[in-house]
């Protein structure tokens, strides 16, 4: 929080470093000006004959396509065309991404090049970064309603920093000046949908203002309330039922033509009857849970760009906050709580003066706070010609802290005493926090660039609650402290002269990361735990708490790439956007491999390897258009133990969109999927005692479509079919399993509304 307070002093301080070394390169020498004598101004002017231009101009597309970083952006226009039912389905067509886990979004999470845990892809609300660490479930609560655009950044990325091996993905909410036409200070989009697969209804209540030229306001309310879904083959998943409600507040504020102030507040709340599993999709062998979920983020976004190319600052404070609770009941059929047949709710029926004995239910109760500051400043330090340099720098600062308590209904019962003032030592209460300095200089020579990077992390883990009394008497640490230092370097060359219209770009890149063991790895004791006495009987700490023994997860990744943009293909109207890029992933120290050799010595030193191919195209001929996009990743893994495929790599994909605009009044798109068979683990954890099982998933194909009618400037209507050959086939399963079905065919009804 003090850092919260300091901001002021850190965006001035920031400002006067940038600014101030080079404060004599803005002094420009000027020629002097003599006026012309008074007879150059009445010269004979001579007329030139009538010209008519009939050339028509094409307006340039947005293809969200990186030219040479793996970096795809779904932008405001795809995201209407989908009109996706939760964040997974916007982002599913593009290279290298695919979703595990579901199909209820409260069990999926992303997969990026084969990185499917929550701790791998980092994920980022109007740049605050959302975090939740909880067994077996997803931690990315937000309507798809509510944003303007995600980018999706493959592999980690200087500014990501920590926790995006696979990658990150930047999702940014709608602004007023998204809606507002040229004049207008008030309006207001009201919008109302069906799907017939689970009898889904959604509404949606947009209100947007300019009441003052320098200020814009937008609020957005989205409520999804549906049944069960329907499978493929016409059976229904229990317990899918959705009930979520979603608020948006957007506050823009410009004092000066180089300020901009954006204010940003969401909200996500969501209950309904779950499996406690949820990335599993199935109550097996941890039953239901009564689940709700309370998600706020809330971010200050400061943009300073003034009249100085020393000087392009952009800082961002959030924080945010998610509290979830389970209440497993006995009739839920958990191995938490399993039926008392004695017991009428906390009556012992055989001896009512026995208040000890009945357990009633049991409730988890999660409550995650999050704090973040990200300040960047971008230099222009020299343009002329065929020179051009430039420094962005950066520092970001993020806490993460959580409590977690665990009770039953009767504090009485002698089952509490397993956890005493509601402490549970497999899901350890704790604070995660780092800061973090980065620096990147551009150089542009002619027609080759050179990007290097330096990052550098400083990280505190420290334990609290129960967790402190079970390490205190072996003096363990309850705070561990490290520091990572990351390096990148891309090189480009555009083998075309930068002024020419068609741009062909070879480049490489090659970018380092790192992923600190969670609270949960770090501080767990129990069955979860890697140093338990069964794994690590000679040298095992013995608290059974594994603390410092973790180090963190590193990659290295290596890319090469080609990419090509023309407004005329072949001499045509064809304007085409494409990138093909192959990468190399090297994964060490990973740390499902923390053990205890049979010497006694503690080690680390699994390892995982990836190759893949990205490719991704846009076309666009007047109203039509083709999108298209292909993934395919091969790797191994070493657990320390055993050799084994990469198994929680995803098949490899093909995606395709097709749309057209036949008039300003109607449109169509059609989008075609193929997944590929994957490898999939069927059972073990790749030890002496229990060697890996595996097993293929079948691949599928599915075909989708939508129509949009503008009937007129008020009213649009949209129809979509999503699986529409009613395909029955598996998404991801977590951890490289068996997936679980997705949803059947399903036709969307929408009326939108605007004033």
């Amino acid at each position: 929080m003090q850092l919260l307070r300091a901001l002021p002093i850190l965006l001035t301080t920031w400002y006067c470093l940038s600014a101030a070394p080079w404060a004599h390169a803005e002094a420009a020498s000027m020629d002097e000006i003599t006026d012309k004598p008074a007879s150059e101004a009445t010269d004979a002017v001579d007329t030139l004959p009538e010209v008519t231009v009939t050339d028509r101009k094409i307006d340039a597309p947005t293809p969200g396509i990186h030219p040479t970083l793996p970096i795809t952006t779904i932008t405001s226009e795809q995201l209407q065309r989908l009109q996706p039912s939760h964040i997974f389905d916007a982002i599913r067509s593009v290279p290298g991404v695919s979703i595990n886990g579901g199909p209820r979004p409260s069990g999926m999470t992303f997969n990026i090049r084969g990185y499917g845990d929550n701790e791998d892809v980092m994920v980022k609300v109007d740049g605050v970064p959302k975090g939740f660490e909880k067994y077996r479930m997803g931690g990315t609560f937000i309507e798809p309603e509510l944003l303007k655009s995600i980018e999706v950044q493959r592999g980690p990325q200087i500014t990501s920093g920590s926790g995006s091996l696979g990658g990150t993905v930047n999702a940014t909410t709608k602004n007023a000046e998204d809606f507002l036409k040229p004049g207008q200070h008030y309006g207001a989009k009201l919008k109302f949908g069906y799907g017939n697969n689970n009898d889904e209804y959604t509404r949606s209540y947009l209100l947007f203002a300019r009441p003052e030229e320098r200020i814009d306001i937008l609020y957005n309310y989205s409520n999804r309330q549906s049944n069960d879904m329907t499978l493929g083959d016409g059976t229904k998943l229990t317990n899918s039922a959705i009930a979520s409600i979603s608020h948006l507040l957007k506050v823009s504020v410009f004092p000066t033509e180089d300020l901009q102030l954006v204010t940003s507040i969401v909200k996500f709340d969501d209950t309904g009857l779950q499996p406690y599993d949820a990335t599993g999709g199935q109550p097996g062998f941890f039953g239901n849970v009564i689940r709700s979920v309370d998600d706020l983020t809330w971010s200050e976004t400061v943009q300073y760009d003034p009249q100085s190319p020393l000087v392009h600052v952009k800082a961002t404070v959030g924080a945010g906050h998610t509290h979830l609770q389970d209440v497993i009941s006995q009739e839920m059929g958990s191995t938490f709580n399993p039926k008392q047949t004695q017991c009428q709710g906390l009556l012992y029926l055989p001896d009512p003066s026995n208040t000890t004995f009945c357990r009633g239910d049991l409730t988890d109760t999660y409550q995650y706070k999050t704090q973040t500051v990200d300040i960047s400043n971008l230099a222009v330090l020299k343009e002329s010609g065929w020179l051009h340099l430039s420094l962005l720098a950066g520092f970001q600062y993020n806490a993460s802290e959580r409590a977690i308590t665990r009770v039953y209904q009767n504090r009485s019962t002698t089952m509490q005493s397993t956890y005493p003032d509601g402490f549970n030592a497999s899901a350890p209460p704790g604070r995660k926090s780092f800061e973090a300095l980065y620096v990147q200089p551009t150089l542009q020579m002619g027609q080759f660039t050179l990007t290097p990077g330096y990052r550098q992390d400083r990280y505190q883990v420290e334990a609290a609650g129960g967790t402190l009394a079970l390490l205190q008497p072996y003096d363990q640490a309850n705070t561990i402290k490290f520091k990572e230092e990351t390096w990148s370097l891309g090189l480009a060359y555009d083998v075309l002269a930068k002024n020419q219209p068609d741009k062909l770009t070879v480049y490489s890149n090659y970018g380092q990361g790192f992923r600190p063991p969670l609270i949960d790895e770090y501080f767990t004791q129990g069955p979860f735990s890697r140093c338990r006495a069964q794994l690590m009987p000679i040298n095992g700490p013995d608290s059974r708490i594994c603390g410092d023994l973790y180090q963190p997860q590193r990659s290295e990744t290596t890319e090469l790439g080609v990419s090509y943009q023309t407004p005329h293909l072949l001499n045509t109207d064809v304007w085409f956007s494409g990138k093909l890029n192959v990468y190399h992933t090297h994964t060490s120290q990973l740390l499902i491999s923390l053990r205890e050799e049979v010497d006694g010595t503690i080690s680390q030193n699994g390892w995982e390897r990836r190759n893949g191919v990205e490719v991704e195209s846009f076309l666009q001929y007047h109203g039509w258009y083709l999108r298209s996009g292909y993934a395919r990743i091969r790797g191994e893994i070493f657990n320390g133990q055993t050799f084994a495929p990469l198994f929680t790599a995803p098949g490899n994909a093909l995606n395709i969109n097709l749309g057209v605009a036949l008039n300003k009044q109607l449109d169509l798109n059609m989008t075609y999927r193929k997944v590929s068979a994957r490898d999939i683990l069927l059972s073990g954890d790749g030890t002496d005692s229990s060697r890996y099982v595996f097993g293929q998933q079948a691949g599928y194909e599915m075909w989708n479509a939508g129509i949009r009618l503008n009937v007129n400037e008020h009213l649009t209507l949209r129809l979509i079919g999503e699986n529409l050959k009613n395909e029955r086939y598996r998404l991801d399963g977590s951890m490289g399993g068996l997936g679980m079905y997705g949803p059947g065919r399903n036709l969307k009804f929408l009326v939108e509304m605007t004033y």
